[in-house]
């Protein structure tokens, strides 16, 4: 039985991050601004009642997720942990609050730091809801702490210094987290926290809810934390981050296995972003291809002789000045341009599946699972060129950086094995000049450890 210290603070320094464990761009980067956020509004991933379950009526259970791009796959899997340990009569709505519009984030530690202060505003002021970090998976039914008594508190936590799993009451904290506040230029953390502190706001969550690292116990842990930066299984930061394994990383690589066989994403073709609907209206206005034509016909090439390819789906915006595609050696099947693209699923067998810019504007929260329709259809290589600039983005989108494009084609490559992969993205470096980064690989290159 290991040491349980989930309620002393003083143990809290054991989880840090130190310098040995930086690699040095870090030490370029970390006082680097983050960019204004885009959104509006959380992306809501739900889960609703199971058919044939008589629907539960106790309210939803509302989930806060703080988040950021490059943290795709720990995100993916959270939200499977909870689908797989979720009361199927029930419904559950999950928050993604990522690059959240107005707030000031120079000088948070994540993308997320702040925005658990904002969840009573975000929430409407109501009801209750649970804030969770991405760095964490359920291993019981989070309904559980949902519905768990209060005893009159605002918040539950282990401990009022470890606020990375909370069970809020929005009506009492709204007036104490005013979702003004939060993105205001150098708002700490300390105020929020000493505001329930000196209130007595803070009431205390079983350690069970929010088990760090070494804390896990696998009969008794129900939400498990790898919150030790420099062994969390999925190594979301290697260009940051000296790794080394964690003990029990296998929990999580589990899960994800079992995700890739479900064939898992949050968003899907049936229930896609909210974004979706308007990312097509403006895919169909069309827009010429912005990659590099003979770097895409090299690697084109290259693929195809590789694999022993005959026959490929040309699944790209449309070439400039309209003209089909054609590479030697390939039958080409083109795809119905006049239409945007994803606007209809993805039909045919092929032995390769090449899509040139049609990606660049589909939403973040879709491209996994409009990947899933390539990949599926190619039965052995697909090839993705897409362009990661500011001027090709959606209206109060962000561009997307290279890093982040190569996890999409690891994970997809992962749920739907067996077929190589290319990706090209096209972008401006930081002097304003054409950048382009290539990425190649198969299934085995998405496992971290």
């Amino acid at each position: 039985m290991r040491e349980d210290v989930s309620n002393n603070p003083g143990r809290h320094s054991r989880y840090e991050t130190k310098w040995y464990h930086r690699q040095p761009s870090f030490w370029f980067r970390k006082d680097r601004p983050r960019p204004e956020g885009h959104r509006l509004a959380p992306e809501v991933v739900r889960f609703d009642a199971e058919p044939g379950v008589t629907p539960s009526e106790k309210p939803p259970v509302r989930i806060f997720l703080g988040t950021e791009p490059l943290q795709a796959r720990a995100e993916r899997i959270f939200l499977w942990s909870v689908k797989q340990h979720r009361d199927p009569a029930r419904v559950y709505e999950i928050y993604l609050m990522k690059d959240l519009k107005g707030y000031d984030r120079h000088g948070w530690k994540t993308g997320f730091t702040n925005f658990r202060y904002a969840i009573p505003g975000l929430a409407g002021n109501h009801g209750r809801a649970i804030y969770n970090d991405v760095d964490q998976i359920y291993l019981a039914d989070p309904a559980e702490m949902f519905d768990m008594d209060m005893k009159g508190a605002g918040a539950l936590a282990i401990n009022p210094g470890e606020d990375s799993v909370m069970l809020i009451d929005c009506d009492v904290m709204a007036k104490h987290w005013p979702i003004a506040e939060v993105g205001l230029p150098g708002m700490k953390k300390k105020r929020f926290r000493n505001a329930a502190t000196e209130l007595k706001l803070w009431g205390e969550l079983p350690g069970v809810w929010n088990a760090r690292d070494d804390e896990f116990n696998a009969a008794q842990s129900k939400c498990f934390h790898f919150t030790t930066l420099q062994t969390q299984p999925w190594r979301p930061f290697p260009d940051q981050i000296r790794y080394s394994d964690h003990p029990d990383g296998e929990v999580w690589f589990a899960l994800e296995r079992s995700a890739d066989r479900a064939r898992f994403t949050g968003f899907t073709r049936e229930k896609p972003s909210p974004s979706f609907a308007a990312a097509l209206a403006r895919l169909g206005n069309g827009s010429p291809a912005a990659t590099d034509a003979a770097a895409d016909a090299a690697e084109i090439a290259k693929l195809a002789s590789a694999t022993g390819a005959k026959t490929v789906l040309d699944y790209s915006a449309p070439a400039p000045g309209g003209a089909a595609r054609a590479w030697s050696g390939l039958a080409v099947t083109a795809r119905d341009v006049s239409k945007p693209p994803f606007a209809e699923p993805v039909a045919g067998s092929f032995d390769g599946v090449v899509a040139i810019d049609s990606l660049s504007g589909v939403p973040e929260e879709d491209v996994a699972w409009a990947l899933d329709e390539l990949f599926a259809a190619a039965g052995r290589f697909v090839y993705v060129s897409v362009v990661s600039d500011a001027s090709r983005m959606m209206e109060g989108a962000a561009p997307l950086p290279a890093e982040w494009w190569k996890m999409q084609l690891e994970l997809a490559a992962n749920r739907t094995p067996g077929r190589r992969w290319k990706l090209l993205v096209a972008g401006e470096s930081a002097s304003g000049d054409e950048k382009a980064h290539a990425f190649g690989g198969g299934a085995e290159q998405a496992r971290a450890a």
